[in-house]
């Protein structure tokens, strides 16, 4: 079982946050892929973790990632976790929810409430996964059309609105393990998140408070 995130320069000032976190309650691998780091923060996370190059840049650079974990490490269970996401407490309860060529995921709560599309929303920011499941490739493909505003929206296009298409390639784990921001203005939040997930501008604000 390994964790997975990664960042470009404009997000890597998240990183030692993230790690701080992540190594305070978890012993699992951590893997790092680089998006196009600055040398020093590189640096600095090879001494953190195992890191790894990617050649392509973009917000679709992430699920390049997760394809790659499987040639690099085999077939084992692995999960992304973006890096503006606060560890909370141990988090490898997620992999006991992975199934055989799915995706899991986190209902986006407010996301599915606010769109009002058919169908519920996954938040991309914490997706475990085994091997190279096939919804992975396909996902993949979709976000290379540059059509999307970014991977969670091209995944929802993807399975379409279509619910035996999700119920086939995504299991759900409990929104413990990626509660958002917005849930707590919308008092959805679970008690004692194990991922808190701070998105946007004002995640961002809480962050940098926390680094202080």
């Amino acid at each position: 079982m390994i964790f997975l995130t990664g960042c470009d320069e404009k997000t890597e000032w998240q990183l030692p946050w993230f790690v701080s976190n992540y190594k305070a309650h978890t012993d699992l691998p951590l893997v790092i892929a680089n998006f196009g780091m600055s040398e020093v923060m590189r640096d600095w996370a090879t001494c953190q973790a195992q890191v790894f190059d990617c050649e392509s840049r973009g917000w679709f650079t992430k699920v390049e990632a997760m394809i790659r974990m499987r040639s690099m490490f085999g077939e084992k269970k692995f999960c992304w976790v973006d890096t503006d996401c606060q560890i909370c407490s141990e988090p490898s309860g997620i992999f006991s929810y992975v199934q055989p060529e799915k995706l899991t995921m986190i209902v986006d709560h407010p996301w599915t409430t606010r769109r009002g599309d058919m169908g519920q929303w996954y938040n991309s920011g914490v997706v475990a996964y085994e091997g190279t499941p096939n919804v992975l490739l396909n996902w993949h493909k979709e976000c290379r059309q540059g059509v999307h505003r970014g991977d969670q929206e091209a995944l929802y296009s993807w399975l379409g609105g279509d619910f035996m298409k999700v119920a086939s390639y995504i299991s759900e784990a409990p929104h413990r393990y990626n509660t958002l921001r917005i849930d707590l203005i919308d008092k959805t939040a679970p008690k004692n998140p194990i991922i808190m997930h701070w998105t946007g501008q004002k995640g961002n604000e809480e962050i940098r408070n926390q680094m202080k």
